[in-house]
């Protein structure tokens, strides 16, 4: 009894410190290639949401490549990250939009993967 009690504890303070919001659109497979990577970060400020916009190709810019898979690695592992939202485009489409938005009072560090193929 002892040890599921002590196990119980272990398992619910791993699933604790593994909150992140990562989001993981797609399957790279042999052959795709790293399109596109960045790593977006901003600062909390107290009681405010900070918000960004990720585009795919940038602005002015063209696109040869199929979008394959996207990933979106939250880099604040103990769930006070953000949460990554697909816009517009992403898998089978030549673009993506992707928007960033923090929780209230936290910043956010994300790493974003686009693999695709020509």
């Amino acid at each position: 009894m002892r040890a599921l009690t002590l196990l119980t504890v272990f398992c619910l303070i791993a699933a604790y410190n593994c909150q992140s919001h990562d989001l993981v659109l797609g399957q790279a497979t042999y052959g795709d290639v790293i399109i596109y990577k960045v790593n977006e970060y901003k600062y909390g400020f107290p009681l405010m949401v900070r918000k960004s916009t990720i585009e795919y190709p940038e602005p002015g810019q063209t696109n040869f490549a199929y979008i394959k898979s996207i990933f979106i690695k939250d880099n604040d592992r103990d769930g006070t990250g953000g949460y990554p939202t697909i816009a517009a485009g992403g898998v089978g489409q030549r673009f993506v939009k992707i928007k960033l938005k923090s929780q209230r009072g936290y910043g956010f560090n994300f790493t974003v993967t686009i693999y695709g193929r020509f």
